[in-house]
């Protein structure tokens, strides 16, 4: 049966986490995820927070990134979310993105960092005290936790839309999330992705989650729901690549959209997204039209869908939407 979360985005006032996640929980939604976006709230806290104040609900990041903080830091609040939830914690991690805003143009060996990270963050987890020597990350035998985490083993999903890292995540991971994936001809490219990894470590492929976490706009007024989506690929449209060239959306678009963006004109931006990148990297539109999409996207392998920001041109009526009318269809 397919899975669904919503993913929040780290830009509501903090006690309004503790509603919006009450009333995820009671809709009956497997996950909740929190975006730890550069620019926005930290997720560690809110997922905190979310913990406290939920009792089944399972959360976590989605995504962080070893890039800027060491996966040992990482691994800690993971551990402190899983104790504090009694077992309900997931980890999302990826190479991240963003880099310009900290003068870094290009990363060195991502896939070697996310692949290493998790080794620590695992090794951590388990109270395994070799050294670690890497070509990102080193740990001597002194860095192992001073309590006993709730689990040994917490789920790991790997963020990305490129080959290779989706190669990674069907070698070692528990699944592979693609934020911004709504395009059922790039799922057949994650999942043959998957499958090479997992041939590679001799796992069976479907041991690891197919996620979509699209951006979501669900509205009982489309033109309402199309307006919103466009407001939020204004700022993420050009960082969605490869996934862009597979659904044919125009280089001219992307460099239009990007160029608005840099100088924060989102609204300059919005009016140069497409039709079909909507189409393609949201989804967008009335309650029965993304019980269609869902359906297309299932069939097409995605065994999760994490409904991401903004949800709608209103959060409170958009999730009322989804769990009256979308959900039940799917349960």
């Amino acid at each position: 049966m397919v899975k669904f979360s919503v993913s929040l985005q780290g830009s509501y006032p903090v006690r309004d986490y503790i509603d919006k996640a009450r009333r995820i929980e009671d809709y009956g939604f497997d996950e909740i995820h929190v975006y730890d976006d550069l620019m926005f709230k930290p997720c560690w806290p809110l997922l905190t927070l979310i913990g406290e104040h939920t009792s089944t609900i399972r959360l976590g990041p989605g995504i962080i990134t070893p890039q800027i903080v060491h996966p040992c830091y990482h691994a800690g609040n993971l551990a402190e979310l899983d104790e504090l939830t009694e077992g309900r914690a997931v980890l999302g991690i990826a190479r991240g993105a963003f880099w310009e805003f900290l003068g870094i143009r290009k990363q060195e060996k991502p896939i070697t960092m996310v692949r290493e990270a998790i080794a620590i963050i695992r090794r951590l987890l388990r109270g395994d005290r070799t050294p670690f020597q890497g070509k990102v990350f080193t740990v001597t035998e002194e860095l192992f936790f001073r309590f006993r985490p709730f689990r040994s083993e917490v789920p790991i999903f790997i963020g990305t839309w490129g080959p290779k890292m989706c190669q990674l995540a069907g070698e070692i991971a528990d699944g592979v999330k693609s934020d911004g994936l709504w395009n059922p001809a790039y799922v057949s490219l994650i999942r043959e992705n998957v499958a090479i990894g997992a041939a590679r470590a001799g796992r069976d492929p479907a041991e690891v989650a197919i996620i979509a976490g699209p951006l979501c706009s669900v509205s009982r007024n489309r033109e309402a729901a199309v307006a919103a989506a466009r407001r939020v690929l204004a700022v993420y449209l050009p960082y969605l690549r490869p996934m862009t060239d597979v659904a044919g959306i125009p280089e001219e678009e992307l460099n239009r959209v990007r160029e608005a963006a840099a100088v924060g004109d989102f609204e300059r931006g919005a009016a140069h997204v497409s039709d079909l990148a909507v189409s393609r990297c949201s989804v967008t539109g009335t309650p029965a039209e993304v019980v269609d999409q869902i359906e297309e996207m299932v069939e097409a392998g995605v065994t999760h869908v994490a409904f991401g920001h903004p949800l709608g041109p209103d959060f409170d009526e958009a999730l009322d939407l989804l769990g009256r009318e979308v959900l039940p269809r799917f349960r």
